[in-house]
């Protein structure tokens, strides 16, 4: 019976062994999946990282795109303005007989303030879009800040040429007398 129990025994211990070896290798395996879903959630974290990246140089790019355009509309506006018949008409001011000149509002020459009435820009820039607002949102902030500018500079550059015809109007006038 001694040695049926040693047997028993040594049975025990070998299926033990035989479990301890199989856990053993169940452990490495399932370390191995775990190693292995690590390394791919670091990839899909440091691709998801690039598209951000992406996303962002897309819409700085954006940015940069829109900003030359308006630079090239006021650079083509500034060369119209240098034009005087041309600056007259994309002004909107025209001859009309018997009153002479007048703005696009109908305004006549002699009633045309001599300053740059800036107010309008005031107005505009108080309406501006808050800058703490989402990605999206600062994209438009950006643009339409962009715009606003242009919109500013295009009334002071009409305000000027105005201004000059009121000049030259004033210097014909001199020399009259």
């Amino acid at each position: 019976m001694a040695a049926e129990g040693h047997d028993d025994l040594a049975e025990l211990r070998s299926r033990l062994s035989e479990r301890d070896a199989l856990w053993k290798t169940e452990m490495d395996r399932c370390t191995s999946q775990v190693e292995a879903l690590h390394e791919r959630y670091l990839e899909i974290k440091a691709s998801i990282e690039g598209s951000e990246e992406s996303e962002e140089l897309d819409m700085l790019w954006t940015r940069v795109k829109t900003a030359s355009t308006l630079m090239t509309y006021l650079k083509a506006r500034a060369r119209t303005m240098a034009v005087p018949h041309l600056a007259q008409a994309s002004c909107g001011i025209k001859q009309l007989e018997g009153i002479g000149l007048v703005d696009k509002e109908g305004i006549p020459l002699s009633s045309w303030s001599k300053s740059i009435d800036l107010s309008s820009v005031d107005e505009i820039n108080s309406g501006s879009i808050d800058q703490n607002a989402l990605v999206d949102d600062k994209g438009r902030a950006f643009v339409g800040n962009l715009l606003n500018s242009v919109y500013m500079v295009t009334n002071v550059m009409e305000a000027l040429v105005k201004r000059v015809i009121i000049a030259e109007s004033e210097t014909a006038i001199e020399k009259e007398k």
